[in-house]
């Protein structure tokens, strides 16, 4: 997946942030950052391997296999622990015989497993970020 934007900072020397227009099929992975609530601008952190300067038009790439990837972690992820946690918990108190809430448990334990989830993503989120495979890469300047 290409797009291009504006370098607007460098973070260092193989980090800049880059300015572009939201794209649909990156509209929230969770690397943006909006600049305002009515924009539909995005602040990204790109890989800057090639020395784009502040305010130079460039062309970032990111694999689609990559962007994928990315999605399943912050949305699939999160999805199969809640049916997975609901699914174990229901049948494992049906296999005791639990007689009391049996629903409202599973929904809970669903829930509980989901907000695990979320720690699991936050926890690693520094070790994705460090592996650079997750943020787009300046392919050229246009």
């Amino acid at each position: 997946m290409n797009q291009q934007g504006f370098i607007v900072e460098i973070v260092d020397n193989k980090t800049a942030k880059m300015r572009m227009q939201r794209h649909s099929a990156c509209a929230s992975c969770g690397k943006c950052a909006k600049l305002t609530s009515e924009s539909q601008d995005l602040v990204v952190e790109v890989d800057n391997q090639i020395g784009a300067k502040v305010g130079d038009h460039v062309e970032v790439s990111m694999e689609t296999v990559k962007v994928m990837k990315a999605t399943m972690l912050a949305y699939i992820l999160p999805l199969v622990f809640l049916i997975a946690g609901t699914a174990i918990s229901f049948f494992a108190l049906n296999a005791i015989e639990f007689k009391g809430p049996l629903e409202l448990i599973s929904g809970l334990c669903g829930l509980l497993c989901t907000f695990l989830s979320y720690i699991y993503l936050r926890k690693n989120d520094k070790k994705y970020r460090d592996s650079r495979d997750y943020i787009p890469v300046v392919v050229r300047i246009v």
